[in-house]
């Protein structure tokens, strides 16, 4: 016989991906708006947010009546705990996805470079892959996919560097191109933060799977 508990966590599992299939869409929708200039998308991703913060605040009522009233222990408790730290790191996704596309709407077309805009997409490129493999990684409690996820985060890292230095450099030699060089800037660290927020999620993987806390990232793994 199934128990009640079971029942309620696959609930609050099968919420979480529908979840996170939306922050995959209205981050993909903001990082094409990037690439596009299209202005139409990223209103549509700053619109769409209410829905994706109604997720959150859900499963944060469904993980707190469950822990309150079914007393969940050992495999089931550290479920409902990830579920409900990883749903809130699948938020802030959303709320970065709403920020790039609010820097679109500010961009000049005239101004824009394509060295930065080819950084950008490349980044914006790897951030879904690791969103869509972490959703997988999620459905299938797979820990060591989630490490080897998080490990990419770090071509995010080196692309947002080199995002930064070509800006600099031409917002010195460029003074008309300041508003949209801290434009650039804002976008490549709404992106580099994206792929700290699905590392978090990672980690929630590897809780759920091996009971214990692990800050991924690291060479001790």
């Amino acid at each position: 016989m199934q128990r009640h508990i079971d029942t309620q966590i696959q609930a609050l599992r099968q919420e979480f991906i529908t979840m996170g299939l939306e922050v995959k869409a209205s981050l993909e929708k903001a990082i094409q708006a990037v690439k596009e200039d299209d202005q139409v998308a990223a209103k549509e991703v700053i619109e769409h947010d209410e829905i994706i913060n109604g997720h959150e605040i859900h499963l944060e009522k469904k993980t707190a009546q469950i822990i309150a009233l079914q007393s969940p222990v050992a495999g089931d408790l550290r479920e409902t705990i990830s579920i409900l730290k990883a749903s809130s790191d699948l938020e802030r996704l959303a709320d970065h996805a709403v920020s790039i596309a609010k820097s679109v709407l500010l961009l000049k077309e005239e101004y824009r470079d394509e060295q930065i805009d080819a950084m950008i997409g490349q980044m914006g490129n790897n951030v879904l892959e690791m969103l869509s493999s972490i959703l997988k990684a999620y459905t299938e409690v797979d820990d060591k996919l989630a490490v080897q996820i998080a490990a990419k985060d770090t071509g995010n890292d080196e692309l947002y560097l080199k995002i930064r230095e070509r800006t600099l450099s031409l917002i010195k030699s460029k003074p008309k191109f300041i508003s949209e060089g801290i434009d650039y800037l804002q976008i490549a660290n709404h992106l580099e933060r994206s792929g700290d927020y699905i590392t978090n999620i990672a980690e929630w993987i590897v809780y759920t799977k091996k009971g214990k806390i692990t800050e991924l990232g690291r060479n001790d793994l």
